[in-house]
């Protein structure tokens, strides 16, 4: 099998060029299928080009994500990789991500969306549009959000595209629902929605029981529920544009009161799991994972989690739609955050094309489809066709929120995590009666914008 993968290289600035033998491990069962896809012509592997430089995130990400499709779809492209952005911890700014793409000149470039709009702004990209159009690749077939998404970032032109989006449901235990009385969720509730018909679970006295409303595991801390909350309709905390804090408004009051009263009548439960810190990253182990999900011991009546996530309960599981806005069309559970896209006169655009058609062929949709990828759906409607979940055709239908993605815009990314211990230091403080929800967001408006200034660029 080893000859039939692609000859990939890696490339990065002062080095020689390296081998890289990508996994084809996790599409083994569906190898003999990627192959017949080629040999039908879906791949258009026959065809293309004998060489492409692509440009990735890192390596890593690039193997899980595309690598094994690619490397069996087109086992004679001679592939060589480029880092465009190795170093999670210190992204680049658009300004040297855009000076980085003149410098490597990839044919294809797979990239995360902070970067997408002022690459298409800067007619850095290709328009994508007649190439759908010449191979018959009509918008329709793929998630509208997908479509919605890259034609408002790109300007109005489709200047990239997304396989994948990631999607979400609202999982309930249906057993703790009847124990105490209270109806079961629905399709397209809010947030707010969710949170009050967790408060039933409180007020019928399911916290004797060490039982709650709501929960999400490393995600029940007070930074947490008013992301949840105020992201819903758009508000944000800051804005590292203008480098601004905007807690000191109407709604954000309204949102840290509501946070504060869940806690208090037991909705909600404080709960940090450590984990270990390693090289400034903090890893979970099994005992942490374990110990931080309610839900899945029964403990939490729901619970938001990707499509797939939750297999073989304890006990009785529904799922309806993750919440969306309160206009109803949208939902910050669902969201599309990778592009592929071509570089404006690209050498070997034609062999991009091929493989980002590829990507989002039928053919890959139904290879996903029994690997059952936690979170991740495909783009191509057709999915629906081999996943007979009835909740898909409403998941496609829901957009992805406004606004999900940014650009630190060279801020130190300490910031968002002091932000969040001020915002949990205060909230905590609140819940213990000891400061007011006005002393809580005049503290945060004045602290935090402290040290957002602190966390400015340097010049």
């Amino acid at each position: 099998m080893t000859d039939m993968i692609a000859m990939t290289t890696m490339r990065k600035p002062a080095r020689k060029l390296r081998a890289v033998h990508l996994r084809l491990l996790p599409l083994l069962p569906f190898f003999g299928l990627l192959l017949a896809a080629c040999a039908n012509g879906a791949g258009g592997a026959g065809s293309a080009p004998k060489e492409v430089v692509i440009g990735i995130a890192n390596e890593s990400a690039y193997a899980a994500a595309y690598g094994d499709y690619l490397s069996a779809a087109f086992p004679d492209v001679k592939v060589t990789l480029v880092e465009m952005e190795p170093d999670y911890k210190h992204p680049l700014t658009d300004e040297q991500y855009a000076r980085k793409l003149s410098e490597e000149r990839p044919d294809l470039l797979l990239g995360y969306d902070i970067h997408y709009e002022r690459l298409a702004a800067g007619g850095l990209l290709e328009d994508l549009s007649p190439r759908m159009i010449g191979d018959k690749l009509r918008e329709a077939e793929f998630y509208p959000g997908m479509i919605e998404k890259m034609k408002r970032d790109g300007g109005g032109g489709l200047y990239a595209v997304s396989p994948t989006f990631q999607a979400s449901a609202l999982y309930y235990n249906a057993d703790l629902f009847r124990q105490y009385g209270v109806p079961l969720p629905r399709d397209g509730m809010t947030m707010k929605d969710v949170f009050m018909l967790a408060a039933q679970f409180g007020k019928a006295g399911s916290g004797k029981e060490g039982v709650v409303g709501y929960h999400q595991p490393f995600s029940s801390m007070p930074n947490n529920l008013l992301f949840s909350l105020s992201t819903r309709d758009g508000l944000r905390p800051y804005d590292f544009r203008t480098g601004k804090v905007t807690m000191d408004t109407a709604s954000w009051r309204e949102v840290v009161e509501t946070v504060v009263a869940l806690y208090k009548n037991g909705t909600f439960a404080m709960q940090q799991v450590t984990g270990e810190t390693v090289d400034g990253d903090v890893r979970y182990g099994p005992e942490d994972v374990n110990e931080a999900d309610l839900f899945k011991k029964g403990k939490s009546a729901m619970t938001i989690g990707g499509y797939n996530a939750m297999q073989g309960m304890p006990f009785e599981l529904g799922m309806v739609t993750p919440p969306v806005s309160s206009a109803g069309d949208r939902s910050e559970d669902m969201g599309v955050y990778n592009y592929m896209a071509i570089p404006a006169g690209a050498e070997h655009s034609d062999t991009a094309w091929e493989m980002i058609r590829f990507m989002l062929g039928d053919y890959v949709a139904k290879v996903r489809s029994g690997l059952q990828e936690e979170s991740e759906l495909p783009t191509r409607k057709s999915y629906m066709q081999y996943d007979r979940n009835p909740l898909l055709p409403k998941l496609y239908e829901i957009l992805p929120g406004l606004g999900q993605s940014y650009s630190l815009e060279g801020y130190d990314p300490k910031f968002t995590t002091l932000f969040s211990e001020l915002e949990d230091r205060e909230i905590a403080a609140a819940v213990k009666g000891e400061r007011s929800v006005d002393g809580v967001i005049a503290a945060i408006q004045k602290e935090g914008q402290a040290l957002m200034d602190a966390a400015k660029p340097k010049k």
